[in-house]
C-alpha cells in the first residue's frame, strides 16, 4: 500500500472522529425550553414551573401587597442564548424593582463581590434604568448608560444575551461584541469562580440580586419569562 493511501486513510479517520465528536457535543446540549412562565409577585407563585431556574420569594418594601423575588437561571449545557423578562408594573414604582445581572453578588450601582470576572448588571431604581460593567470602570459605581422611563401601570421587556442587553418601550439597546464588557454568556474566564463558570444569569424583582433587605422596591407586579 502506498504512503499516500495510508495518509489519506488516516486523514479520513481523523476527520470522521472530529465529526462524531462535534455531533456528540451538540447532542449533549439540552434543547432550550419552549413556552412562557409567569412569576407572580402578588401571590408568590410561578406557573408553570420555571425550568433551568430557582425562584425564591421574600418581603419587599410594599405594605404586604407585593413580594420580592430572586430568580437564578442556569443555562449551562443548553442551547439557550438569551433570557427574556417582561416586567409588568402596578401603580408607580418605588425603590429597586429590577436587577438583572450575571453575578450572584450584583447589588445595584455596579460591581460585585468578586464572584465573576466580567460582571455586568442592569437595574431600575424608581423610574430610571441604568447599566453598569465592572470591565469599564473597575470598582466605580458610575453606570455606562442611564435612561428615564415611564413605568406607572406599564410594562417593560428586557432581553439579556452575550455582550448585549435591550429594553423597551421606548426601545433601547447596548452591545459590546468587540470589547466583551457586558454580560458574558458563557463566562469561562480563568478569574471567574468555578461555581459561576458557564451561562448563569440572575434577576431580582422588587429587590437587588444580593444586598436585600437594604435595597428593596415596590411596583413590579409580575414577570413573564421565556428563553431563546
Amino acid at each position: 500500500m502506498s504512503t499516500h493511501a495510508v495518509n489519506s486513510r488516516s486523514f479520513l479517520s481523523a476527520g470522521l472522529a472530529a465529526a462524531f465528536a462535534l455531533l456528540g457535543s451538540v447532542a449533549a446540549s439540552a434543547v432550550c425550553p419552549v413556552g412562557a412562565y409567569v412569576v407572580d409577585l402578588k401571590t408568590g407563585t410561578v406557573a408553570p414551573p420555571l425550568p433551568l431556574s430557582v425562584v425564591s420569594f421574600s418581603a419587599s418594601s410594599c405594605p404586604a401587597t407585593l413580594k420580592a423575588a430572586l430568580v437564578s437561571f442556569n443555562l449551562v449545557g443548553t442551547t439557550c442564548t438569551k433570557v427574556v423578562a417582561i416586567v409588568e408594573y402596578e401603580g408607580k414604582p418605588t425603590g429597586w424593582t429590577v436587577n438583572f445581572g450575571d453575578s450572584p453578588t450584583n447589588d445595584g450601582f455596579g460591581g460585585d463581590g468578586g464572584t465573576t470576572d466580567h460582571d455586568a448588571e442592569l437595574w431600575i431604581l424608581e423610574q430610571t434604568l441604568a447599566v453598569a460593567s465592572d470591565s469599564f470602570n473597575p470598582g466605580v459605581d458610575n453606570p455606562i448608560l442611564r435612561q428615564d422611563l415611564a413605568l406607572t401601570d406599564g410594562a417593560l421587556k428586557l432581553v439579556v444575551k452575550d455582550q448585549a442587553v435591550s429594553w423597551g418601550q421606548p426601545s433601547g439597546s447596548l452591545q459590546t461584541p468587540l470589547s466583551k464588557r457586558l454580560f458574558a454568556l458563557p463566562d469561562n474566564d480563568g478569574a471567574t469562580a468555578a461555581a459561576e463558570k458557564g451561562s448563569k444569569v440572575y434577576l431580582g424583582l422588587n429587590r437587588v440580586i444580593t444586598g436585600a433587605p437594604a435595597r428593596l422596591g415596590c411596583g413590579a407586579r409580575r414577570a413573564l419569562i421565556y428563553f431563546q
